[in-house]
């Protein structure tokens, strides 16, 4: 177990829970240790914090909360560093940006998921071709429907 000091303060993390990347993640190739955080504030985004770096966290959501039909293909060698034996080992998270003071405006890289093995703490961040870096999290729904409309006038007595 160590100390170490996060963008989130001094947090005590068992050897069991630092997750390793081996190549780092693109843009920050020299930070190797990282662990998830849980707050309950911000579910169901969670932070995957640097361990060597404390101004350095990334916001993770489960990409399947955003786009259903979400698919993740590994190649031999991603499985290979990841040192998979179990597929239901494997997590899969995509980052989020968040624009300061338009939140509603986030979106997530679908394009290069992070994927963690949690039973070995090793990680990777892949890039799968056929996805967007900057997917919108609010989806575009279609407007409600005339009777749901209705429905909410009576209620209000309009």
């Amino acid at each position: 177990m160590g100390v170490y000091k996060t963008r989130f303060g001094e947090l005590e993390i068992k050897d069991n829970e630092i997750i390793t990347f081996p190549n780092g993640i693109p843009g920050f190739e020299e930070l190797r240790k990282f662990a998830i955080l849980n707050i309950p504030e911000t579910q169901p985004i969670q932070w995957l914090v640097s361990l060597e770096d404390e101004n350095v966290s990334f916001p993770l959501i489960d990409p399947w909360l955003v786009l259903e039909t979400y698919e993740v293909d590994l190649s031999k060698q991603d499985l290979d560093i990841l040192q998979v034996e179990d597929p239901s080992d494997l997590v899969v998270w995509s980052i989020v940006t968040i624009p300061i003071g338009k939140p509603e405006l986030a979106t997530v890289n679908l394009k290069a998921p992070v994927v963690v093995n949690i039973k070995k703490g090793i990680g990777i961040q892949v890039i799968l071709e056929k996805y967007e870096l900057k997917h919108p999290i609010v989806s575009e729904k279609e407007p409600e429907s005339q009777s749901d409309d209705r429905n909410s006038k009576e209620e209000s007595g309009a």
